[in-house]
């Protein structure tokens, strides 16, 4: 049974599990908070809903976009993976690359730059499992400066992975479009590389192309104390729609 008529006695733009469940209860007879599971599931197989975030929801018709960024990894990066599987199982890391980004950009990067987030207690440690067979390419949580003068193409740099840092469900390393997002503002790395310039067609290509569950990508914001700049900055300088309360 298609129960899309149940959102339309909804007036926001986005909306809650609550919202819909309030609805549901007006619009359905004898319907139970116990029902809800099938009938958001049921909503969303027939193209009614679309999850935009965590407990936020959207009409279909009204959600940007629906489909899922999923990275492709270089060589090089999946031989780096592979290794760290190898040698140190255990450590918690995610990988991501710097030419990611040039699906987005106008004016592309020209060299690659793996970057390896480890946890924190697994940095130093990491490094020195591997140097000896990246000698020379990899540089171990790096300034800007000295990034300009030591890194090698087809570089590696090391960094601290911050806690609560988002990924994607499919395995440990692989790293999301929201975290690469909060990136573009939190790391002093990659802002040197890329022009602030290119920020606002970048992003809102990337708004455009692919589903960014907003919820995530504040809460790992706020964890790079970069919120209120990101929320400033989509506000200010992009088309980007803010779904939640910022």
């Amino acid at each position: 049974m298609n129960n899309g008529f149940l959102l339309d006695d909804i007036k926001k733009e986005s909306f809650t599990r609550q919202d819909i469940l309030k609805s549901a209860c007006k619009g359905i007879s004898g319907f139970k908070e116990t029902d809800m599971r099938n009938l958001l599931e049921g909503l969303m197989e027939d193209g009614s809903l679309v999850r935009v975030g965590r407990n936020l929801y959207m009409r279909r018709s009204d959600a940007v976009s629906e489909r899922e960024y999923v990275p492709v990894y270089s060589e090089e990066a999946l031989k780096l993976i592979g290794d760290i599987r190898d040698r140190n199982p255990y450590v918690d890391f995610q990988v991501w690359e710097l030419n990611w980004f040039n699906e987005f950009l106008v004016h592309m990067v020209a060299r690659n730059i793996v970057f390896l987030d480890v946890e924190n207690e697994g940095c130093e440690f990491v490094y020195t499992s591997l140097y000896e067979d990246y000698i020379g390419r990899m540089l171990l949580k790096p300034s800007p400066k000295e990034l300009l003068y030591y890194v090698q193409p087809e570089g590696i740099i090391i960094e601290r992975q911050v806690s609560e840092s988002p990924r994607r469900k499919e395995n440990g390393y692989e790293t999301p479009i929201e975290k690469l997002i909060v990136e573009l503002f939190a790391n002093k790395i990659l802002r040197s590389m890329i022009s602030q310039g290119d920020y606002p067609h970048m992003i809102d290509s990337i708004f455009d192309k692919y589903s960014v569950d907003q919820v995530k990508m504040l809460r790992y914001a706020r964890r790079r104390n970069k919120k209120d700049e990101l929320v400033r900055f989509l506000k200010d300088n992009t088309n980007v729609r803010l779904l939640v309360e910022a």
